[in-house]
């Protein structure tokens, strides 16, 4: 429940962003000058910053769309004030209400090729000449292609409730429904969560498009969001399991610091793993640890799974002894052994005309049991090393009693 929670809150941070966004928008009249000073610069620091970071964390869509913001909020600060330029702030307006969306919904899809690579440069190449394209039609005076830009494509008149196009409307709407579905398949990304976030703030302050200060806190909100997506998910990759989704065993030497005086301490193995993996092949044993970790996910009784490594687990128990913990792992162990695992037969054809009788095969089930040791810190076990290493131990007495047991 605490973990739920916690992930809820991690998860909804851009968007409590996005929230004091518009709060700091409304006081704006209280700033002195060089508060708004500061303010009209504070977003080219943030996606310096951001640009450093993701370049550091390999972060490649995060930095293609923070040089997008840049140039966007640049040009419409700066490019009308350019002398000999004559280009409008009405096509510049309507250029970066789709720029915007699509470049979202691009570089979501733009798997991570890394920046300083061919792929790289290719997406360099790919924004430099969208900016040389539409600064020569700004600049060419032929404005067919800029026309275009605002028609109506439906017969449905938005212009009375914002002044955003209504194709960048469109635009907008169907990246939303992209990232969307990203985030139901890939399960609460956090880097689908920014992008609906800076997709929502940039919707936002383009619909209330009359204050140049307001772009600048909305862009900069946008930054400091796509810069906590770096940093969320490189914490992730550090503490995260990648395999089984559980935290790792650097999270669990974390956690271990943070223990009381009082707590107990599990080590978990798959009985026979090995032998099920030389049998069965080592892709349906990642399998096997994935079923098993989702179920060490929902341990009761205060319990915190983590993967140690290998076929073994390890759940700490803060705060527990252990009379406390028995029943809970008992009943994560039965839940185990009762789970079925779905062994896919083999040899099934991939051609459309043997599918029906491929799938009309018979699964194999089997089933999975686990030996739990289990420890507690006491007058003889005082160091979370030597709990540790007692729960271990009583881990191979129940590998030594017939396995899929707890044994302390």
């Amino acid at each position: 429940m605490r973990t739920t929670i916690t992930a809820f809150f991690s998860r909804a941070i851009p968007l409590f962003l996005i929230a004091a966004a518009y709060f700091l928008s409304t006081r704006t009249n209280a700033m002195s000058d060089s508060q708004l000073a500061a303010a009209s610069l504070s977003p080219y620091v943030i996606f310096g910053v951001g640009a450093i970071l993701s370049w550091k964390f390999n972060r490649s869509r995060e930095f293609y769309i923070l040089i997008i913001l840049a140039v966007c909020l640049a040009s419409t600060t700066y490019l009308p004030e350019i002398p000999g330029m004559a280009v409008r702030k009405e096509d510049i307006y309507s250029i970066i209400c789709l720029v915007i969306p699509l470049n979202i919904a691009l570089f979501s899809f733009f798997k991570e090729r890394g920046i300083i690579s061919l792929w790289g440069s290719l997406r360099i190449a790919l924004i430099l000449a969208e900016c040389l394209f539409l600064f020569w039609q700004m600049k060419s005076g032929d404005s067919k292609w800029l026309n275009l830009l605002n028609t109506d494509v439906v017969p449905v008149n938005l212009h009375a409730v914002t002044p955003i196009p209504q194709l960048s409307v469109i635009a907008f709407v169907v990246t939303l429904a992209i990232l969307l579905v990203r985030l139901i398949v890939y399960r609460s990304s956090s880097q689908e969560i920014s992008f609906i976030s800076v997709l929502l703030a940039m919707f936002y302050v383009l619909d209330q498009s009359s204050s140049p200060l307001l772009y600048s806190i909305f862009f900069a909100v946008s930054g400091v969001v796509l810069i906590l997506s770096i940093i969320q998910d490189s914490y992730s990759m550090a503490f995260s399991d990648e395999l089984t989704g559980l935290p790792s065993r650097r999270a669990l030497k974390q956690d271990m610091m943070k223990l009381g005086f009082n707590y107990t301490i599990a080590m978990l193995d798959i009985d026979f793993f090995k032998k099920f993996n030389d049998t069965y092949g080592h892709d349906t044993g990642d399998e096997v640890l994935k079923l098993v970790a989702s179920t060490l996910q929902d341990v009761t009784g205060g319990g915190r799974a983590f993967r140690y490594g290998g076929e073994e687990f390890t759940i700490l128990f803060p705060g527990k002894n252990i009379n406390d913990v028995l029943p809970h792992l008992e009943e994560l162990r039965d839940k185990i052994s009762k789970r079925a695992f779905n062994l896919r037969a083999k040899g099934r054809s991939k051609s459309k005309s043997k599918k029906r009788s491929a799938s009309t095969k018979a699964t194999k089930q089997i089933y999975i049991t686990v030996s739990i040791g289990v420890s507690q810190k006491n007058e003889k076990y005082k160091t979370t090393e030597s709990v540790m290493k007692s729960a271990d131990t009583a881990l191979y007495r129940a590998k030594k009693k017939g396995r899929n047991c707890v044994s302390k």
